[in-house]
């Protein structure tokens, strides 16, 4: 059954890959070039003891993982003056492989959900339109679903499944900054939201500043930290700072969540929240391993102090970065905390505990290269900011060893060992640990 799952996600990748460049390479003979990409991810694994409630589960998991992109770039448009254009699709075929139970834990439930499909069948990615000098020399217009990453992704992230919309950036403004206007119509929990704003880029002497503003409005019903809403409009007002020499790397954003809701059981409610996120590394030769990064990161969110009220002071964006696949991406390999959410264990919004929000995250790393081989090692500390029954805030702990070996440019060998260790919120649950190796392959 694996080998006939195996075979067919490939064919059905491959069959629309097929499809899509019976349709592109006509075009592409007016085209000065085309670029093909494929990405290919095998990872094998087992979760143990994942929390969740007063209950443990274990979980063995299979992932494969695809994308290929077709891309022509520089079809002249003729009744332009000098304007150029690049057609893109990228296609995508996610799922567990053998193991077809994965998608209904608890734990990957929120990241199968949020696919159009888990179970190895392709779907576009990203399928858009680019155009160069779009009505003035320094504009580029993108119409279409497409890759997009808002400062570090706290607040807004396209994924591994793109946004929908348009993009519209325009360089060289009052000098150096640089500024873009967005729209996208994201699809998540059966229909559709809004998201419109802008974001503009000042380079500094050092390094180079940014600012976004931009509006999250949902139209639905739908549970938050604090009550629930039949419709809801988050603002989101963000500065970020980006710092990038030799040797030292420095990221730190900061963010305002603002907004109002109408809620379920009548009134109106208030959202007033806050999260920053700073990151740094420093890269230093070491005796024996050679040139070696250390990494430190600390971030926070405000949570809710009690449980009934008209303000939500817990930050929770709808669409920040928080998935890769089947599985969480964020801080630790088990617990892929956000700032504002972790893995599920419980079935509250933000998978902490009843009456529970907001994080405080600690990390510290180091890489070290050893001839080809690349050791990584992290600590985390994961607590939460507010507790409305006056409870523990400590969530846990975590301790990630990784090893990666490169067969060259386009292939990689890696393997992960994790141990997550549940802390005062979670008294009577075992360390849930998992490990995994995956190979991953590109051209």
């Amino acid at each position: 059954m694996a080998k006939q799952s195996t075979r067919s996600s490939a064919f059905g990748l491959w069959l629309a890959a097929y499809g899509a460049a019976a349709i592109l390479l006509p075009a592409a003979a007016q085209a000065t070039k085309l670029d093909l990409s494929s990405n290919v991810e095998i990872k094998a694994g087992n979760y143990q003891n994942l929390v969740y409630g007063n209950a443990t589960n274990s979980q063995p998991v299979f992932f494969e993982t695809a994308t290929l992109g077709f891309v022509i770039k520089g079809i002249n448009l003729e009744k332009t003056q000098d304007s150029t254009m690049d057609v893109g699709i990228v296609l995508q075929s996610i799922g567990p492989g053998a193991s077809s139970n994965t998608v209904i834990s608890p734990q990957f439930i929120d990241a199968a959900a949020r696919l159009p499909s888990a179970n190895g069948t392709p779907f576009i990615r990203s399928a858009y339109v680019k155009i160069y000098k779009f009505m003035l020399p320094g504009m580029t217009a993108t119409l279409g679903r497409q890759d997009f990453l808002l400062g570090q992704g706290i607040t807004l992230s396209g994924g591994d499944l793109g946004l929908a919309g348009g993009r519209l950036e325009a360089d060289n403004i009052l000098g150096k900054i640089k500024a873009d206007l967005f729209i996208f119509r994201p699809f998540k929990n059966n229909r559709f939201f809004k998201i419109y704003g802008g974001t503009a880029y000042f380079p500094s002497t050092e390094g180079l500043w940014q600012v976004y503003h931009f509006w999250e409005k949902d139209d639905g019903a739908a549970q938050d930290i604090m009550f629930n809403a039949l419709s809801k409009t988050k603002k989101f007002t963000g500065v970020r700072y980006f710092l990038s020499q030799k040797q030292l790397t420095f990221d730190g954003e900061a963010v305002i969540q603002r907004g109002t809701a109408k809620k379920t059981d009548g009134g109106t409610g208030k959202y007033e929240a806050h999260a920053f996120m700073l990151k740094g590394s420093w890269s230093q030769d070491i005796s024996f391993f050679g040139q070696s990064r250390v990494r430190l990161a600390y971030g926070r969110s405000s949570g809710n102090p009690g449980s009934d009220s008209a303000t939500d002071k817990a930050f929770f964006p709808a669409f920040g970065g928080k998935f890769s696949g089947l599985e969480r991406k964020g801080y630790g390999a088990i617990a892929g905390a956000s700032l504002y959410d972790i893995i599920k264990t419980s079935s509250t919004a933000n998978g902490l505990p009843y009456g529970v929000s907001g994080l405080n995250i600690i990390n510290i790393g180091v890489d070290l290269p050893y001839k080809k081989l690349i050791i990584s090692a992290d600590l985390y500390k994961f607590r939460a900011s507010k507790n409305a029954a006056d409870g523990s805030l400590q969530v846990a702990s975590e301790t990630d060893l990784k090893a990666a070996y490169p067969l060259g440019e386009n292939m990689q060998l890696s393997a992960v060992y994790a141990v997550f260790t549940p802390l005062g919120l979670y008294p009577q649950s075992r360390q849930a640990k998992l490990i995994y190796g995956a190979i991953s392959a590109k051209f």
